[in-house]
C-alpha cells in the first residue's frame, strides 16, 4: 500500500469494530437513498450479533479496505464488501451463484478504486469457492453503485418489483 491508496484483504475478528462502524453507516445510507429499506431502531445492536457468525460462515466472504497508516498504528477500515456462494436450481440447471450482498466505500475514499477492488477481490473468492456467475442486488436509487457495477462488468438479468402491502 502507498501514498493514499487502500489494500483489500481478508476480515479478521480484531476488524470488528471497524465493521460495525462501516456496516451501519452502509445501512444509513441505503436507508436514506431507499425509504423502502429503512435502518432498524437497533441496527447497530444486531450488527455487533451477526458479523461474529459472518467470520465463521464458511460460505460467505467478507473483505475489508484498509487506508495507509503510520508505522505501528492500525490502519484505518474504509470500506468492506461481502457475499456468498450459494446453488440456484434454475429451470434444468444447477447453477453456483456468487452474490455480492453489501459493498460500501466511507465517502472520502470514493472515487480512489477502493469499490473497485473490493468487487474485483470478492469475486475472485467467489470463483475460488465454485461460483460460475455473480449477481449483484443494487437499489435502483443509488446511481453511484449502479454505475461501479456495469463498470466492473454486471448487467441486469431480471428486475425485481416490490410494493409495501400497506400502501395499498
Amino acid at each position: 500500500m502507498t501514498g493514499n491508496q487502500a489494500s483489500v484483504r481478508a476480515a479478521r475478528r480484531q476488524d470488528l469494530p471497524g465493521l460495525v462502524h462501516l456496516r451501519v453507516h452502509y445501512l444509513g445510507e441505503t436507508a436514506h437513498l431507499e425509504p423502502r429499506l429503512p435502518i432498524a431502531a437497533d441496527a447497530r445492536a444486531r450488527t455487533e450479533q451477526i458479523l461474529p457468525v459472518w467470520l465463521g460462515q464458511e460460505e460467505r466472504v467478507l473483505l475489508v479496505a484498509e487506508g495507509p497508516a503510520p508505522e505501528g498504528v492500525p490502519a484505518p477500515l474504509v470500506g468492506y464488501a461481502t457475499g456468498v456462494l450459494d446453488v440456484r436450481p434454475p429451470l434444468l440447471l444447477h447453477q453456483r451463484v456468487g452474490e455480492v450482498l453489501e459493498c460500501y466505500v466511507e465517502p472520502p475514499w470514493r472515487g480512489r478504486g477502493v469499490g473497485a477492488r473490493l468487487l474485483d477481490v470478492l469475486g475472485e473468492a467467489l470463483r475460488g469457492r465454485g461460483a460460475e456467475v455473480v449477481r449483484a442486488a443494487v437499489p435502483v436509487r443509488n446511481e453511484v453503485a449502479l454505475e461501479r457495477f456495469r463498470r466492473r462488468g454486471f448487467r441486469p438479468l431480471q428486475w425485481i418489483m416490490d410494493r409495501r402491502l400497506d400502501a395499498v
